[in-house]
């Protein structure tokens, strides 16, 4: 038997946008203070330089000559402009990562992996520079001893816990990322796997086919009737007429025999 189709649900409005995770917000602000640390270091090193390098020179004026001098002092300065210049780099950089993971792009979070690892391999390899700089003390009367008395007291010292903070901080990001849900960042989540306990059912696996198109109960209110002559019809279907091959003339209708003429002549 047939029925109407019934005609297809509406399909459901969008949905909003899926909520910021908090490791991802969390992420994104510690990139940002740590790019404005960095930005404060540079800032605060070319500050300090001026003042480092009258009271090197004051103090090595006749430990050596004036061309070592100058050769430390140009040390020195080009030290803090590239110090200054990649921290301007990072700071942007960094920024511009914290705004894509906020906005859940996928590329941002491989690359702020990618500068994660590559910062924390620099911070070793600044604090394994420093320590073994200063493990032994510097030749008392040279230009090196010079140049580190110049400095601040607690200049080396912020060096040191700044490396260790910036490491800290790129593993911190690294963690909170990898604890953050894909969805956020446009991945699929991944299928689950057939129950295989669930009860055969139409367009379940291994139950049913999915029943044909136009087979189900009639919409409410109203009945289709079968056609004649049909899947659940009571009346049989009409005959189809004879089909006459080409070339052939058509049958007409049947002309009478002679046993058809005797049995018409009227009897006497």
């Amino acid at each position: 038997m047939s029925y109407v189709m019934q005609p297809p649900a509406a399909a459901p409005a969008p949905t909003d946008a899926p909520r910021r995770p908090g490791s991802v917000a969390s992420a994104s602000v510690l990139l940002i203070m740590m790019a404005v640390v960095g930005l404060g270091y540079a800032v605060a090193t070319l500050v300090i330089a001026p003042g480092t390098v009258d009271r090197f020179r004051a103090a090595a004026g006749g430990a050596a000559s004036g061309a070592d001098v100058d050769g430390f002092v140009t040390v020195v300065w080009i030290g803090a402009a590239l110090g200054a210049v990649l921290a301007v780099i990072l700071f942007a950089l960094y920024v511009v990562l914290a705004l894509g993971l906020r906005r859940g792009s996928n590329a941002a979070r491989i690359a702020t992996w990618v500068v994660a690892g590559l910062g924390l391999l620099g911070g070793c390899a600044t604090t394994a520079t420093v320590a073994v700089e200063r493990a032994g003390d510097p030749v008392q009367g040279s230009l090196a001893a010079a140049l580190s008395d110049a400095y601040p007291r607690a200049w080396i010292p912020l060096n040191i816990g700044l490396a260790i903070a910036q490491m800290l901080g790129y593993v911190i990001v690294g963690v909170l990322l990898l604890a953050s849900p894909g969805t956020f960042f446009g991945r699929a989540p991944k299928p689950l796997p057939p129950d295989p306990f669930a009860a055969p059912g139409y367009g379940a696996p291994g139950g049913y086919p999915a029943p044909p198109v136009g087979y189900g109960p009639p919409p409410t209110g109203g009945y289709s009737a079968p056609p004649m002559g049909g899947y659940g019809s009571p009346y049989p279907a009409a005959a189809p007429p004879p089909v006459t091959p080409p070339g052939v003339a058509p049958a007409g209708p049947p002309q009478p025999g002679p046993d058809d003429e005797y049995w018409s002549r009227p009897s006497s």
